[in-house]
């Protein structure tokens, strides 16, 4: 299998991506957006997603994107609007008509929301769809990127909460309605999202609530979505192992890849 890495499709030192060429090519591509808050993150902790779709016989990108505080809301979503653009335009064989969005945590929120302006199938694990309703319904929750070190907090949702508070405040500057909302895609629901799997566990990072109420508001649009309810507390990439059948599966159907 061969990569071209570190390939730029901006001017900025993170706006840069890695690809993964399968060596029996179906087609279709995926795009793969790293989660980590809008804080942290890189491409280069997802190599075995890259390899994983390249030898099922996809052409992956991987790309990273600007993080806050120095790059805050709208850069990172702006970034992967900016290379989906990049990519279409680009040299790479692959059907411009076949392409997934799939991301972890916020990457899958940022996927999400890239398949609301174009319609391109979408799996996220853990993605965050409740921002607005979230803050407000936790004021008192006090922001901290290590709240067991910081607040001293034991208690494991407590600490999530201190983070989730973190990273959203972080990324957008502060939380004003303006902000939360512009942010959030349940505010911005169409007819078209394009069809749409969902994975979060039962008690994790991302509250299963907020995933519930955006597939009941995607239904209502009549969007073709689906919810898979993990079991435990595992996070995002921490069940890849879990959700990557099913997520293949997704994207064999919707991408009409075929054995």
């Amino acid at each position: 299998m061969k990569t071209d890495l570190d390939v730029a499709y901006g001017p900025g030192a993170l706006q840069k991506a890695d690809f993964y060429y399968p060596d029996t090519p179906n087609g279709a591509a995926i795009v793969f957006v790293h989660g980590g808050g809008w804080i942290r993150g890189d491409k280069s902790a997802d190599s075995d997603i890259g390899e994983t779709f390249a030898n099922a016989g996809y052409l992956v990108a991987l790309p990273n994107y600007r993080l806050a505080p120095a790059d805050r809301f709208p850069a990172a979503q702006d970034d992967l609007a900016s290379f989906m653009t990049w990519f279409e335009q680009s040299d790479y064989t692959f059907d411009r008509q076949r392409v997934g969005l799939l991301g972890a945590s916020v990457g899958g929120t940022m996927a999400i929301t890239q398949s609301l302006q174009s319609g391109q199938p979408v799996v996220s694990w853990s993605a965050i769809v409740d921002f607005a309703n979230w803050v407000q319904q936790h004021p008192t929750v006090k922001a901290a990127l290590d709240a067991r070190e910081e607040l001293g907090l034991t208690e494991i949702h407590a600490i999530h909460n201190a983070f989730y508070k973190y990273f959203i405040q972080t990324y957008l500057g502060d939380l004003t309605p303006e902000k939360l909302t512009a942010v959030n895609p349940m505010n911005h629901l169409t007819t078209t999202l394009g069809p749409t799997l969902m994975y979060n566990a039962t008690d994790e990072l991302s509250p299963l609530p907020g995933v519930f109420r955006f597939l009941e508001q995607a239904a209502a649009f009549k969007r073709d979505i689906a919810v898979h309810v993990v079991p435990g507390s595992g996070h995002a990439r921490d069940y890849t192992a879990f959700a990557l059948p099913g997520t293949l599966a997704f994207f064999n159907y919707h991408l009409q890849v075929t054995d």
